[in-house]
């Protein structure tokens, strides 16, 4: 039996009321996830604009920074150029200071290997001896010299050897004859060969040890001149060479 005309109607109705309600629920849907999307994209651009403002921020801390970092290198290398120049100041009056003590002791000798005892004249001892040694009256020695003096010696003491003699002449002319027979002849004193050296300060001493390995290569039959403040020339191949630092000692050996 056919559904009544009222009854479709009715059910019509029902179906047209589902889908209003329907729809009014997918509306409602949809505005609550645009809402949500809108609150979802300001919250997304606002961490994008607080991550730009950080990294303007950090941009302009970055630039600060390297302004600062070049000041900083800029007076780094202002500070190297004087430290240059105050080591350059001091390295001339360091050698100005060693000139004046060479010059000091220009008019000196140092004697080594002088027997020593107890209660000694070693002025006489000198005298005599450099009297005999130069063939020259004892007078004439006494007139020549100034001061006579052993060096106080905590290794040769140690050692048990005698201490060196240090012997200051008036003028340098005698120092340096008697200089240049030591290389020919042999001091004899007391039955004991006595080594005569230059006087030199202690400082130009401690810099020649530093080339020791070059005296060793060019060995006895070379001979060599020590150079000021520091170095060594001599004649090699044929040709005079000049060292003047332990870099070209290096390069040298």
């Amino acid at each position: 039996m056919p559904p009544k005309q009222d009854d479709t109607q009715k059910i019509l109705q029902e179906i047209q009321k589902v889908n209003s309600d329907l729809r009014e629920e997918i509306k409602g849907i949809k505005d609550d996830l645009r809402i949500e999307m809108k609150g979802l994209k300001d919250e997304i651009m606002g961490k994008i604009n607080e991550i730009k403002r950080e990294q303007k921020d950090l941009s302009i801390e970055l630039q600060g920074a390297m302004i600062k970092i070049n000041t900083l290198v800029e007076d780094a290398d202002k500070l190297t150029v004087k430290d240059k120049e105050f080591e350059k100041r001091i390295t001339t009056v360091e050698e100005a200071v060693l000139m004046a003590e060479c010059k000091a002791t220009e008019r000196h000798l140092r004697l080594r290997g002088i027997r020593e005892s107890m209660n000694e004249d070693i002025y006489k001892t000198i005298v005599e001896n450099i009297a005999k040694y130069m063939e020259m009256k004892d007078e004439e020695i006494y007139e020549s010299l100034d001061l006579v003096y052993r060096v106080n010696s905590i290794i040769a003491t140690k050692r048990n050897l005698p201490r060196d003699v240090v012997v200051q002449f008036t003028t340098r002319k005698l120092r340096d004859t008697i200089l240049a027979k030591g290389y020919r002849e042999d001091l004899i004193i007391e039955g004991n060969k006595v080594i005569i050296l230059k006087e030199t300060p202690r400082k130009i001493l401690r810099k020649r040890r530093e080339y020791k390995e070059l005296v060793t290569f060019l060995g006895k039959d070379t001979r060599y001149r020590w150079e000021f403040p520091e170095g060594i020339s001599f004649n090699y191949d044929s040709e005079r060479v000049k060292i003047t630092n332990t870099r070209q000692m290096r390069q040298f050996l």
